[in-house]
């Protein structure tokens, strides 16, 4: 009976270091994953700042042309 009982023990121990394993592979894909996503929203926010700054330079030689002309 003993015999039986620690199969089974044994049988759950290997279970929980499979999926042990199985959820350290994904918490590293899930952090490089994230990583990814970062350095993409530091470069979109990036290009989002250079169009703000272009279209309000725009805005100004619109308003100094307007100024200029009227």
């Amino acid at each position: 009976m003993q015999d039986l009982q620690l199969q089974h023990l044994q049988q759950k121990i290997e279970k929980l270091l499979q999926v042990h394993e199985q959820l350290r592979a994904q918490n590293q894909a899930m952090r490089a994953a994230e990583a990814d996503w970062q350095a993409e929203r530091a470069k979109l926010m990036q290009q989002n700042e250079i169009a703000r700054r272009k279209v309000n330079e725009m805005i100004n030689r619109l308003q100094t042309l307007e100024r200029n002309s009227g």
